[in-house]
């Protein structure tokens, strides 16, 4: 396979941060890319003084705690702060050094006002970067998201040949409808089909982490998964002090794999961990926290009843899923009812790289009725609402269509409900009902 350097849909967005004065911190679980994508811009701005460092390096994280990040700046640009031109200043793994943020804070505080020195952290993950935005630099940070390959960038790194139209259906969902627009889409993207479905196959066993994606041998993939978690676990979870028992964390790991896409069971938990409560919260927590698992809260109308209701919980990346289950067999997949939630997985990924570039208030919710009534995903932008429901089906199940209608019925702000599955595109305007097949997206 040739390796190239894959565009991002976010891309211009984040660039678009990187020109901004305020620090711009790139988080985002480790290996989606984020180090690639800050270095094609550094290379497509070669007449810039830049200065990089990498906070996994030991002796210049030293260096930064003991207080001297101005001090290698202005040896990396040779010159002084403010003194001569722009100085752009690039920090990788910058949760790796918590002594960094207070340092970061102080120099752009007294250069800020002469747009002299630009600062862009990368983290694998909120930790830290979260801390530095609640607290050193309140007011001062723009938080970027960067995710696992979507199915468009994962086929245009699969097939390096092709470039697919990356007009997004979602953005035109929550405009008032236009039937051509959709059309268009549809017809822009429909010579794609086939490579967008085998690819989709493809997310649904191994994820979306790029260098996964470049071992074409299921064995390779498998080991770099292995070694994936591995390195995860030493690297980033056991810098946590307060992350005692990495066998438990891993343990955990797999239950969340087992459970992905269910509602989330924590007395199951418990009695498979043999742990107490307040460890299972601690240590889930640094999952969400090193954006590893994702939590769904349940759509109600009233905020302070959503969050005593139980979540449905998702660990994003399909490949690890799959390592940690032993289950990597696509038939198998299907037979075992699994192929289900990879679904929801995959999709869970593409709305959550969509909502990242929409500057509304915005979440993602299901919704279940406890007559057992659901929907997959309802995602709020604003005063909009879109119900979703997914299937890998290739027909209209009427079941699923009455699910869509009764939400839709007690939620007057949903004005189209969406069905995302494998067979062709309809409009059901009668319901409000957009059928789209799955390579659309």
């Amino acid at each position: 396979m040739k390796k190239k350097i894959q565009k991002r849909v976010n891309e211009p967005l984040i660039q678009a941060s990187f020109e901004r004065p305020r620090v711009t911190a790139l988080l985002g679980a480790r290996r989606v890319g984020k180090t690639t994508l800050l270095r094609s811009y550094m290379s497509q701005h070669p007449n810039r003084k830049w200065v990089f460092f990498n906070m996994d390096k030991r002796d210049q994280r030293l260096r930064v705690e003991n207080e001297e990040l101005e001090q290698m700046i202005e040896e990396g640009a040779l010159q002084r702060i403010g003194k001569g031109e722009k100085i752009w200043v690039a920090i990788d793994e910058a949760q790796k050094c918590p002594a960094l943020f207070d340092q970061v804070k102080a120099i752009y505080d007294e250069n800020k006002d002469q747009g002299t020195i630009k600062f862009i952290l990368t983290g694998s993950g909120h930790l830290n970067l979260h801390q530095l935005a609640a607290e050193s630099l309140a007011g001062r940070v723009e938080l970027m998201n960067l995710r696992e390959f979507n199915l468009i960038e994962m086929t245009e790194l699969l097939y390096s040949e092709v470039t697919i139209p990356t007009d997004s259906v979602f953005d035109m969902l929550v405009k008032p409808f236009d039937e051509t627009e959709l059309k268009r889409i549809y017809e822009n993207r429909r010579p794609f089909q086939k490579i967008l479905n085998e690819t989709l196959s493809t997310h649904l066993i191994w994820g979306g982490l790029p260098e996964v994606l470049e071992e074409q041998n299921p064995h390779e993939r498998q080991r770099y998964l292995a070694n994936y978690l591995q390195t995860y676990l030493e690297n980033d979870v056991r810098a946590i002090e307060s992350i005692s028992d990495l066998d438990l964390y891993q343990h955990l790991m797999k239950a969340c794999a087992e459970q992905t896409g269910s509602l989330r069971d924590d007395q199951r938990l418990l009695n498979a961990l043999h742990c107490s409560r307040n460890t299972l919260i601690k240590y889930r927590g640094y999952l969400v926290a090193t954006m590893q698992y994702k939590e769904v809260f349940p759509y109600i109308n009233s905020t302070v009843k959503r969050l005593v209701k139980s979540p449905k919980g998702y660990l994003i990346n399909n490949g690890l899923v799959s390592y940690l289950t032993g289950i990597q067999d696509y038939a198998l997949l299907n037979t075992t009812g699994l192929l289900g939630h990879r679904f929801e997985n995959w999709l869970l990924n593409e709305l959550l790289t969509w909502t990242d570039s929409i500057v509304e208030n915005h979440a993602i919710y299901f919704w279940r009725t406890s007559g057992g009534t659901e929907v997959d995903f309802i995602v709020t932008i604003g005063a909009q609402i879109l119900p979703i429901e997914v299937t890998f089906s290739q027909q209209i199940l009427p079941k699923k269509i009455r699910h869509l209608r009764e939400f839709m019925e007690r939620e007057p702000k949903s004005k189209w409900g969406i069905y995302l599955y494998n067979g062709p595109l309809k409009i059901e305007y009668n319901q409000q009902i957009i059928c789209l097949p799955t390579w659309m997206i």
